[in-house]
């Protein structure tokens, strides 16, 4: 870590306790949601539906950004096991 100031060496020492910090308030957050919406009246089932569809949205650009090479190889390894397999109708 040479080159780098008494800043940019607290703030690499210090990553770990900041991410936990932004976890907690996130999971204060997410208590606060679900007991006011709850509280109103709010379906379990939909408010569990409403949490996932949020997750998905939030994490699945990163996903994509981040793992665009691996995306791509997949999804040909997909296609060219949907195309090349035969189709056996039901009698």
């Amino acid at each position: 870590m040479e080159g780098k100031g008494k800043i940019g060496n607290w703030f690499e020492s210090a990553k770990p306790y900041i991410a936990m910090i932004s976890l907690q308030f996130g999971y204060a957050g997410m208590n606060i949601i679900t007991k006011v919406s709850l509280n109103r009246g709010m379906s379990h089932y939909v408010l569990v539906v409403y949490r996932h569809a949020f997750a998905t949205a939030v994490i699945a650009p990163f996903a994509i950004l981040l793992e665009r090479s691996i995306y791509f190889i997949d999804l040909l390894i997909f296609l060219s096991f949907i195309y090349s397999t035969k189709i056996i109708p039901f009698s």
